[in-house]
């Protein structure tokens, strides 16, 4: 749901009458929805663990500028126009994922940093991944070829 507020209060957020209020700096909008306690699942679970060991990689500080440049080129893609990424993690989790899914034998949770180097998959750096279509190719991205 989008707020307006009368008196120009953009910039609150917080929780309000059972309402969580988020404002996006990006698209200068505030968001409310209703605050609901999260609940533990299985596929929350597994996303978890996911997650833990993508970043268990740690990928180098040139990987991530790589990829801090590509987000603002990412969202001036029409793919981008109504879901801007907002940081480096968002294009790192989208590309490790959409590998998953080209290359069904990938399993996230265990996946390793010695793997990857070993397969030469598409990951290694931004260039191959948007070659190897992972990620959407944007203006510039031969230039993006620091390795993990």
């Amino acid at each position: 749901m989008k707020v307006g507020f009368q008196y120009g209060l953009a910039g609150y957020t917080g929780k309000l009458d059972g309402l969580v209020y988020y404002y996006d700096k990006v698209g200068g909008r505030v968001y409310a929805r209703k605050w609901v306690y999260p609940r533990l699942t299985q596929e929350n679970v597994r996303i978890g663990s996911i997650s833990d060991n993508l970043f268990a990689i740690q990928p180098s500080e040139a990987y991530k500028d790589n990829l801090r440049m590509y987000v603002p080129r990412y969202n001036t893609l029409k793919v981008a126009e109504h879901r801007p990424v907002r940081s480096w993690v968002n294009i790192y989790l989208k590309m490790m994922y959409n590998m998953a899914k080209q290359m069904p034998e990938v399993d996230l949770r265990t996946i390793s940093r010695e793997q990857i180097y070993q397969n030469n998959m598409p990951c290694i750096s931004v260039k191959q991944a948007v070659e190897a279509g992972l990620l959407p190719e944007v203006k510039g991205y031969e230039r993006m070829t620091a390795e993990m």
